[in-house]
């Protein structure tokens, strides 16, 4: 039998005939519903008095967990343990009476070997084992109408209870109910209050006027104050004196019901420090719908701001070095020559791998520049063949920036080139000589010097690569080079500003 529980009217008002026994425990439920104390215990009672008003053997109170759709077992009186064991959970398609009864109608069986709806089902079955012959299953709804749960009473003998038994047995549902809808929702705020207060986040609410009324863990962390130091005060006095004009705006967007969204912006810390936040601001209303004050939102993004800055400066500095390569590399280009397509083909080879190598040694010191004898010993080690006698590079340690590095780098390929094709690096005896020091005036003066090379004569006219050192040194770097065709060898000096 299924029927639709009755409405119960407002406990200690019920227009029923009752024994004193009867008032006592809806009195004493309701009293423990209203008081702090042990759930456990107050689970318990209400089982009793369900048993009492119903004269049944046992009694269950389930509770509904909608992600499952089914119940679950929250205490019970009177059943055998392995019995309460197999109804711990009830799926809503059970044939169960407390299955049934997940409609929002009680389901009243009074004996259970003549319901037909039971017949050959293990619950039947069950039934039998936990010595239960009627059982009736009352749903736990809220005052909004929601499911919650059941509160079942069993029988170890067919029985028919009464109406006014269950009229009362309605008012205790009712009553288990509001205690149910209340408790859910006490631990909804308290975990939503966990949230908020552990949360890594600043979360601030404050008056229409800007005054703070409260501050959690994230605030304190993040700013520096107490809630002790915080709450009662202005939030203006987290905000710097340039933009003391941010809240009155912000307070005029949220009594217009506004909500503002990653707001960027500055605060200052209690340390003196001032950080970037992003902040939300949303308006709080009171139950009538009222505006009522603000809850802000605020996350450091300090660091974030700091790594795009960064990145768009490296962006900048690798475009304007991207320019500066691209330049150097048509120049070489452009003004390499050659009698023969092969001879044009290796000149451009290797003037574009003398930047390639200079630019390794680049991202080496993550493009803070390259230090001289490094670079020195690198464009000459191709000519050298193993024999480090036949070189002698000296002088004090110097980074050099990347232009100026640049420029020395393609400057020692070009000597090197001409050493090795026709003075001293052209033959097995030749030596090379790389010296170079500071001047008082903060200039590097380098010299490179050939010696038991074959004689040598001044050009007749000038060539690429001596075009290409007074290019980069005179014209880019306001530098000097002075180039001595001795006849025992190629005498060059380099003076650059570092």
């Amino acid at each position: 039998m299924l029927e639709q529980p009755s409405a119960p009217g407002p406990v200690g008002r019920i227009d029923l005939e009752k024994g004193p026994d009867d008032t006592l425990h809806l009195h004493e439920i309701s009293t423990l519903l209203i008081e702090e104390g042990n759930l456990g215990a107050l689970y318990n009672r209400i089982l009793d008095s369900a048993i009492d008003l119903m004269s049944s053997d046992m009694a269950s109170i389930q509770l509904l967990d909608p992600d499952h759709n089914e119940l679950r077992l929250l205490a019970w009186k009177g059943f055998h343990p392995q019995s309460a064991t197999f109804w711990q959970r009830v799926h809503f398609n059970s044939a169960s009476t407390c299955g049934l009864a997940s409609t929002g109608c009680r389901v009243m069986v009074s004996d259970i070997e003549t319901c037909d709806f039971m017949a050959g089902t293990p619950d039947l079955d069950e039934y039998r084992r936990s010595n239960i012959r009627a059982v009736q299953s009352t749903p736990l709804v809220s005052r909004s109408g929601k499911l919650l749960g059941m509160i079942s009473t069993h029988w170890s003998e067919p029985h028919q209870p009464k109406e006014r038994a269950l009229l009362r047995l309605d008012v205790l549902a009712r009553q288990a109910a509001d205690h149910i809808e209340r408790t859910n929702a006490e631990d909804q705020l308290r975990r939503l209050a966990s949230i908020v207060e552990w949360s890594d986040d600043a979360i601030i609410s404050k008056t229409l006027d800007g005054m703070i009324t409260s501050w959690n863990k994230g605030a304190e962390r993040l700013f520096g104050y107490t809630p002790e130091e915080a709450i009662g005060k202005p939030i203006t006095f987290l905000i710097p004196p340039e933009r003391q004009d941010e809240e009155p705006a912000m307070l005029e967007r949220i009594r217009r019901g506004e909500r503002i969204e990653h707001y960027e912006t500055i605060r200052q810390c209690k340390n003196g420090s001032v950080i970037v936040i992003s902040l939300t601001v949303s308006p709080v209303r009171n139950a009538e719908g009222k505006i009522v004050g603000a809850s802000k939102i605020a996350r450091d993004i300090t660091e974030r701001r700091r790594n795009e800055e960064q990145i768009a400066t490296l962006a900048r500095e690798a475009e304007h070095r991207t320019k500066n390569v691209l330049a150097t590399v048509q120049a070489t280009v452009k003004l390499s020559q050659s009698k023969t397509l092969d001879g044009l083909k290796r000149a451009i080879e290797g003037r574009i791998q003398a930047l390639a190598n200079v630019h390794a040694l680049f991202v080496a010191s993550r493009w803070n520049g390259a230090e001289l004898s490094s670079l020195a010993r690198q464009e000459l080690a191709p000519y050298l063949q193993g024999n480090k006698a036949r070189a002698l590079i000296d002088g004090p340690q110097l980074l050099l920036e990347p232009n100026a590095a640049q420029t020395i780098a393609m400057t020692l390929h070009e000597l090197a080139t001409n050493a090795a094709k026709y003075g001293a690096l052209s033959v097995a005896k030749g030596r090379v000589e790389v010296k170079w020091s500071l001047g008082a005036n903060g200039q590097l003066v380098l010299n490179w010097t050939e010696k038991k090379g074959p004689a040598v004569k001044k050009p007749t006219r000038q060539g690429f690569g001596t075009r290409v050192m007074e290019r980069m040194i005179r014209d880019q770097h306001k530098g000097d080079l002075r180039l001595d065709w001795r006849a025992k060898g190629l005498a060059c000096e380099i003076i650059l500003p570092v």
